[in-house]
């Protein structure tokens, strides 16, 4: 092309076709003749290379084809070029676009090689499991797995490199944060044609943290299992009844009996506590049946102290046969509060029996409880602290659920707090638990004042 040739750029998005038209109207000023050449490659318009001859500038017009002939495959190499140039556009932003979508998407995704190293992994994966990114990306798979699943897992992932999909993979992933964690996996081969041995290229697995579920799950067997619990209990309390009702009446009756006869006051208090306790077991049994809704006792106006001298009155043996070593702190001013007496009483055994166990379990030198009242703004609080292994706070959140227990196979229930903290709710309180200041738990049982 020659060096008076003027040379412009103009273009617009392509359609499904290129088409030219053969008339030739130059943008530029002062220019008599010339010629346009379209920038097209694969059906797409980049742009128009136009190239005129101004008015008296010596150029003959003559000259245009053969220029032309000269500029075309130059026009046409640009045109490859951009078009090379948009694809790589296109295809980087595709892969931009993918990779968000990996990294954002609302399931755990992992992807390794053949060598087994791991490139890729998504955020909601290193949320789950705690670990920085550059930890994960390069690693060898097989050297995160957990020890008691690296066999099943690395068989599934192996068979995955040979082509086969699995789904529904269970993997229990071990984490920074939230100890093993239940996750479900569905594993496939990228790559490979099918047919013979497969040319697999990578293995991708996609996930799902299943712990919320587990949790459903467990709760749900917890409420079978209390439903279970329940009916078993109303045929243990129609078992019981009788038997227990004549205990209560006869020894009502030989109390009676003895008052108006010299006797020993020693006998006469065991025999008034082998009536308490009837009634005590009585209640109890009532009450859990109707676990939800404590029994429908009439509330009174109590005095929360003379609740608690009863009730550490049937926990003396707790007390002798385990050396425990009890303290009460009662204060003589306690507002007295709207309840019922019988739940009540069943909540203070129930906690010092529970600290009882606590301070025998951990051995050594004799234990300590203490029990304390005390008023505060509003309302009154009952402590029950002990001095033995405490509660950690990582069971704090869990320890009032149904059927969770601290206490060794065979020892426990997982019943006691769940029914304490139901009563106190349905009496419009509260129970905290916390570290005491003899070193083991404290619960505090906050009740409103009788208005």
């Amino acid at each position: 092309m020659r060096e008076d040739a003027l040379l412009g750029l103009s273009g617009q998005a392509g359609g499904d076709g290129l088409h030219v038209d053969p008339r030739w109207d130059s943008p530029l000023v002062g220019i008599g003749a010339g010629f346009a050449l379209p920038l097209g490659a694969g059906g797409e318009l980049y742009g128009v290379v136009d190239v005129g001859y101004p008015t008296g500038g010596g150029v003959p017009a003559a000259a245009a084809p053969v220029d032309e002939a000269t500029v075309a495959p130059l026009v046409h190499h640009l045109a490859l070029a951009l078009r090379g140039h948009r694809l790589h556009r296109d295809t980087l932003e595709l892969r931009d676009y993918q990779a968000r979508l990996v990294e954002h998407a609302n399931a755990l995704i992992v992807g390794i090689d053949r060598g087994w190293r791991i490139t890729v992994c998504n955020r909601a994966l290193l949320e789950l499991t705690g670990f920085a990114r550059e930890e994960i990306i390069g690693r060898d798979l097989r050297d995160l797995l957990p020890k008691d699943q690296s066999r099943r897992v690395t068989g599934v992932f192996s068979a995955a490199l040979l082509g086969e999909t699995r789904s529904a993979v269970d993997i229990t992933l071990s984490t920074r944060g939230q100890g093993r964690v239940r996750t479900v996996w569905s594993i496939a081969s990228v790559g490979g044609d099918g047919r013979g041995e497969p040319l697999v290229e990578a293995v991708v697995a996609i996930g799902q943290d299943q712990s919320k579920l587990h949790d459903l799950e467990e709760q749900v067997i917890r409420a079978e299992r209390l439903a279970t619990t329940g009916k078993l209990a109303a045929g243990v309390v129609h078992e019981l009844n009788n038997p227990l009702t004549s205990i209560t009446v006869y020894a009502d009756f030989l109390l009676r009996k003895l008052e108006t006869k010299p006797a020993d006051a020693t006998d006469l208090e065991k025999l008034r506590r082998i009536g308490g306790a009837a009634q005590r077991i009585l209640r109890f049994s009532r009450e859990l049946v109707q676990y939800a809704r404590p029994a429908g006792n009439e509330v009174e106006v109590v005095n929360l102290n003379d609740v608690v001298r009863q009730a550490l009155a049937f926990c003396e043996h707790l007390f002798d046969r385990g050396g425990v070593a009890l303290a009460v702190d009662l204060d003589p001013e306690l507002p007295a509060v709207h309840a019922v007496p019988g739940q009540l009483e069943q909540v203070v055994i129930n906690l010092v029996t529970n600290a009882a166990h606590a301070v025998q379990d951990a051995g050594g030198a004799a234990g300590s409880i203490r029990v304390r009242s005390r008023a505060v703004d509003g309302g009154i609080v009952l402590d029950v602290e002990d001095s033995g292994p405490g509660v950690p706070p990582a069971e704090r959140e869990h320890i009032f659920e149904p059927f969770f227990t601290t206490k060794p196979d065979g020892k426990g229930t997982g019943l006691g707090l769940p029914i304490v903290r139901n009563i106190i709710e349905q009496h419009q309180g509260s129970i905290v638990v916390d570290a005491a200041e003899l070193g083991g738990a404290r619960f505090s049982v906050q009740l409103p004042v009788a208005r």
